[in-house]
């Protein structure tokens, strides 16, 4: 039936409802919307030939496919109707509450036409949905004829495969897959999503710079610079400096994780906020904002905030959480502040401007007790500075209207403008006090200024007698007997100094002359924030900061056209690679190990490079000391210490620790992306290439808290692991400097640790192989690959083998992957047998090749790309082109740290497209 049907049904002066138009050219995306109209039933859409065909089925679907549920095929409705839920009004046609009940993409069979199919009579189809998955089959069965039209009677049909569900009611699934709401929740008071009286403004949001892209688990925050004062400019909005936590929330299919600045689980503070987020209108979003606790006048309290999440000091010299339940939290509110939006349904919203990110965000949050979009004023902000002082607030923070959301950086974009003057300060040790404070008379405490922790002066205000105890207990867990700042340690009579471990939020009056806090008093403990990452707070020139703000708008480069949204489970070509599932019709004896060079601005999250500045004082340090590079201030020891010998023969020098994490610190842009979202191995040798290593897969107690942590799950808690995750260059510096230099990541990602994403090829050389005869066996394995038509990607080890990494779908078993590499495996040893061995035993194999199909194991794993190896020289893991494996120069550990920057300069990351690509293993 057609869209002018629909049409003329409906009034859309009254409804919300959209009237749209024929999309241009065809889909694959299906809707399912649950609608109480005169009675209830389900509209189950389809888009076809530029508009959603619809049937009306009064049961809803099913999975089991003894239910053949009746479906009338009524008038095709617009594609804006996709993702429509809200409440039609009594009077017009269907009046009643509407809920998007299941979305996703289907894929039709037997057919390239499923317009013609349905016209024919029966489609056939594939769902993939969030509730309905699997094989369909829509078929009519009559026609009735009595009115102006006919009415169409088909039967929906679920075909038995591995998604049936013979147990399936419809009536247990009654939630929003786009809002998690019920239909009795969108009736009681939320306005439709979709709604055709929306402000003009609010419908010409520019998001010419969004970029189609897959949505990651976390984006770290960006921070604003202090500033010495307010001022007034129309390019710049003011928001209120909210006095609370940081907290990010990432929404994914009805559900939100929520985390601090320094990516740590934020749910286990604010419980409320856990639940399902019915506060925003989103298949997947970021959010940015601050959870504050409201005192009876209305004004944020970080005192009240502590005490509602429990966050204490704890009596083991760490801080600890206890939730407090709803009886102990009383009458303390909080409310989620949000200011941001940072992801939206399949777009990076990074790139765009700060205005119409914001204007977005106001369009798809929903109204709900705890979250509140926090408002801001334009132009005008010396008077939103006084008027905030009146109020007794923290400050204001200035935003740059065009600015990008840069992740984890400082920038002059966002400026703060502080009325009471605050700082992040570490507790260095205690006084003991008198009378009622005889426990604790003042906090000592420093912070880090140019690489070195200093003394910053004393707190003795503001903190509670019980919160005196805590603290108390707490640094006499971490007593130490001296002073732990690097300069000369201050006088002070009777303190009792601790390991500086505990960070304290402080506001006072001034700095000194001395550049010591004046009149300091205590706000809290600090959550999220490492020690090493408190820096002395220094306002800037405010004129200055604008101008550089504004030369960086200016500099921007005009952005392309952004494609409309992908609603999350679409398969787009911008936002998931396809399977690679059909042989190539000529298949290659050489198959392309990557295409052409990526670009950094190919993906939104790529890892910076470090730059020139932090590179410069990383060669300035002394023999130690704090490196501030990315986001994080690294503690780093030893750094001319030796840890390679040079090649045997050379002139070269030695190889220092320092000359380490510098190379760790450049290669991460093309080593992070190989190591996402993977537990890690590391072979550390602490003595050095020449001295004992050992594997270590727990992660240390020493770890500084910002590095990112997975623990093993389906083990014995005894005997599971928490592996290091490497998302940021702090963390390749960190490997670096604990000598971790032979990284071996999981084949798999941590989602779905039993699912390998990679079919390993391992060339295992013998005593007795030669590199020729490891080559000999490399390139035929090239030619097995292209007669199959799968893509692998080879590397030397940095020793004297070669490994092929073959991407595939995340479907196989280890099981599976490793019997399909031994059946590959035994084809090309078959050809040369005198070079192979398949003995397991190293002295069985008489110093031939082993051609290792058992190295695709859960507990196996494989040196990463650009990991370097214990040997003279620092060789590097280095990915290879397949036609460099004919050339007459190579050798192994060919590319050492000290040249590997040029090659990658000169061809890129040659594994970068096996980012980008998964592959059916066909059968051999």
């Amino acid at each position: 039936m057609s869209l002018e049907t629909d049409r003329r049904k409906r009034d859309f002066a009254k409804t919300p409802e959209p009237s749209g138009s024929a999309a241009p050219t065809p889909g694959h995306r299906f809707v399912v919307q649950r609608h109480r109209a005169s009675r209830l039933h389900y509209d189950f859409r389809l888009e076809i030939d530029g508009v959603l065909m619809s049937w009306a089925v009064p049961k809803g679907p099913s999975l089991n496919p003894a239910d053949k549920r009746m479906a009338v095929h009524v008038e095709d409705h617009p594609i804006d109707y996709y993702d429509f839920e809200g409440t039609i009004p009594q009077g017009q046609y269907g009046g009643g509450d509407v809920i998007v009940w299941d979305w996703g993409h289907f894929e039709s069979e037997e057919t390239d036409d499923p317009g013609a199919a349905v016209r024919a009579g029966e489609l056939k189809f594939r769902l993939e949905g969030e509730k309905l998955r699997g094989r369909f089959t829509l078929v009519k069965t009559s026609g009735r004829r009595g009115g102006a039209e006919d009415e169409d009677n088909w039967l929906l049909i679920h075909k038995r495969d591995d998604q049936t569900d013979e147990s399936w009611d419809v009536d247990a699934h009654p939630r929003s897959v786009k809002s998690g709401r019920t239909n009795d929740e969108v009736k009681a008071g939320a306005a439709a999503v979709w709604d055709s009286g929306a402000p003009a403004e609010t419908a010409e949001i520019d998001l010419s710079a969004a970029v189609n892209a897959r949505m990651p688990d976390f984006i770290p925050p960006m921070k604003a610079t202090l500033a010495d004062s307010p001022f007034s400019d129309p390019d710049w909005l003011f928001e209120l400096k909210w006095d609370g936590y940081r907290v990010e929330a990432v929404v994914r299919d009805g559900r939100v994780r929520l985390w601090t600045r320094n990516q740590q689980d934020a749910a286990r503070y604010f419980p409320d906020l856990a639940e399902a987020p019915t506060w925003i209108s989103a298949h997947e979003a970021i959010v940015d904002g601050e959870v504050v606790a409201l005192a009876e006048s209305g004004e944020p309290s970080f005192s009240l905030l502590q005490e509602r999440t429990g966050v204490r000091a704890g009596n083991r010299g760490q801080v600890v959480t206890e939730p407090r339940s709803p009886v102990e939290r009383g009458d303390i509110s909080i409310v989620y502040q949000v200011f941001d939006l940072l992801h939206l349904d399949g777009r990076s919203l990074l790139a765009v401007p700060l205005e119409e990110r914001k204007r977005l965000l106001q369009t798809v949050l929903r109204p709900h007790g705890l979250v509140q979009y926090a408002s801001h004023v334009v132009e005008e902000g010396e008077a939103f500075h006084r008027a905030a002082a009146d109020r007794g607030l923290e400050g204001i923070v200035a935003k740059h209207r065009g600015s990008p959301y840069e992740q984890g950086r400082r920038t002059k974009s966002w400026l703060k403008v502080k009325i009471r003057r605050e700082q992040e300060v570490v507790v260095a040790g205690y006084v003991p006090g008198k009378g009622t404070h005889r426990d604790l008379g003042s906090l000592v405490v420093g912070v880090h200024d140019d690489g070195r922790f200093v003394f910053a002066g004393e707190i003795g205000s503001g903190i509670a007698a019980k919160t005196r105890k805590e603290l108390v207990a707490t640094l006499d867990a971490l007593r130490r007997d001296d002073a732990p700042f690097d300069d000369e340690a201050p006088r002070i009579k009777d303190v009792r100094w601790a390991e500086p471990r505990i960070v304290v939020r402080a506001e006072f009056a001034e700095w000194t002359t001395d550049k010591l806090m004046r009149q300091a008093a205590y706000k809290g403990i600090e959550l999220g924030k490492h020690p090493t990452s408190v820096v002395r707070e220094e306002p800037t020139a405010t004129n200055a900061a604008r101008r550089s703000a504004e030369a960086a708008v200016d500099r921007r480069p005009k952005q392309k056209k952004a494609e409309p949204p992908v609603k999350a489970g679409a398969d787009s070509s911008q936002t998931r690679p396809k399977s690679q599932k059909a042989r190539p019709k000529s298949a290659q004896a050489r198959p392309t190990s990557a295409p052409p060079r990526a670009k950094s601005a190919a993906s939104p999250t790529l890892p910076q490079a470090p730059t020139r500045e932090e590179l410069e004082a990383l060669q300035q340090l002394g023999k130690e000391g704090r490196w501030e590079v990315g986001t994080e201030s690294v503690a780093l020891t030893n750094l001319d210490k030796v840890l390679f010998p040079p090649r045997p023969g050379s002139d070269e020098k030695p190889i220092t620790k320092r000359e380490l994490v510098r190379y760790f610190a450049v290669v991460s842009p093309a080593a992070l992306p190989h190591l996402a979202e993977r537990a890690l191995n590391l072979h550390r040798f602490p003595n050095g290439a020449s001295g004992q290593g050992f594997w270590q897969k727990d992660i240390p107690a020493s770890a500084p808290v910002w590095l990112r942590r997975w623990t093993e799950t389906g083990v014995d808690a005894r005997e599971a692991n928490t592996h290091v995750v490497a998302d940021r260059v702090a963390t390749m510096v960190w490997l670096a400097n604990s000598a971790a230099f032979e990284i071996h990541p999981w084949t798999s990602k941590i989602d779905a640790p039993e699912r390998p994403t990679y079919a390993l090829i391992d060339i295992d050389p013998g005593d007795r192989s030669s590199f020729a005869e490891v080559l000999v066996l490399a390139r035929l394995y090239r030619t097995a690959l292209g007669h199959l038509g799968v893509t692998g990607f080879p590397k030397l080890t940095g020793k004297r083998g070669v490994q092929v990494w073959i991407p595939i779908e995340r479907r196989y078993s280890f099981g599976e992957t490793s019997a399909w590499v031994e059946g590959l495996s035994r084809a090309v040893g078959s050809l040369v047998p005198e070079l192979v061995s398949w003995e397991w035993s190293v002295s069985q194999r008489g110093g031939r090749i082993r051609l290792d199909y058992t190295q695709n194991s859960y507990i196996k794993t494989l040196v990463a790309p650009y990991a370097v190896r214990p040997a003279a020289g620092a060789p590097v893991s280095a990915p290879v082109t397949w036609d460099e494996l004919d050339s007459p120069d190579l050798r192994p550990g060919l590319w050492t740290i000290r040249d590997m920057e040029a090659r990658l300069d000169a061809v890129g990351d040659l594994f970068a497209g096996a980012l980008e690509l998964e592959q059916e293993l066909p059968a051999l």
